[in-house]
């Protein structure tokens, strides 16, 4: 079973420039795959496209077996309730305490005290982020600011976890630290794509070029495929 089935994505530019013709791939349940490719690629296109804030040319999109293409307003935001997106540029409210901020999240999405400190102890656990939860975002290192984006995408639940380059800006003792961390949240039963511009530490971590549920797939530079 498929939590991500891409096939024959098409998007191109308003200037006519294709960024994807023919983008096909899956990920599994409980799949870990990573997009990789130069800037330029569409890497962060992509996740926007699987996120419905873009629409694409052409193609199809099913995402835990919804065709994202043709949903309801509605039925596409249920369907984000189950997804979570760790961004690129940091989005973590500063002044507010790593616990501050994710409590602010949870409260905004309605969710009652008692689930909310459930919630908590979990994206807490699985960012490995216990001891930093009266720290501030501008106190935190880049690794542990990766880590806050990554407890706040997690919040309050998800099935599948959308990641943009949280390789970015990481030396590479952390570059192996955060992969830890994304690899026991895969453990943990949740469903990763993930964009990198480099495959390097993806490669010596055994990440194939093709494979079931651990793949690389690779964009190129204005055209994908």
């Amino acid at each position: 079973m498929l939590a991500i089935q891409v096939a024959e994505l098409r998007f191109a530019t308003e200037e006519g420039v294709l960024v994807f013709d023919g983008l096909s791939f899956g990920v599994a349940r409980d799949g870990f795959v990573w997009v990789v490719g130069p800037a330029g690629s569409g890497k962060t296109l992509l996740l926007r496209i699987l996120l419905g804030e873009v629409r694409p040319h052409g193609g199809q999109i099913l995402i835990l077996g919804r065709n994202i293409l043709r949903l309801s307003r509605r039925k596409l935001q249920d369907l984000r309730k189950k997804i979570g997106y760790m961004p690129e540029e940091p989005s973590a409210l500063f002044g507010r305490t790593v616990l501050g901020n994710l409590q602010f999240k949870l409260r905004a999405l309605g969710i009652g005290a008692e689930a909310r400190r459930e919630a908590v102890e979990r994206a807490l656990d699985l960012a490995e982020l216990h001891g930093h939860e009266n720290a501030r975002p501008e106190n935190l290192s880049q690794l542990e600011l990766k880590r806050l984006e990554l407890a706040l995408a997690l919040c309050p639940d998800c099935s599948i976890l959308f990641a943009d380059e949280p390789l970015r800006n990481l030396a590479e003792e952390a570059k192996e630290e955060i992969l830890n961390v994304l690899e026991r949240v895969n453990q943990a039963g949740i469903t990763i794509l993930a964009t990198s511009s480099e495959d390097e530490p993806l490669l010596r971590r055994g990440f194939p070029k093709r494979g079931e549920t651990r793949a690389l797939v690779y964009l190129r530079e204005s055209i994908g495929r």
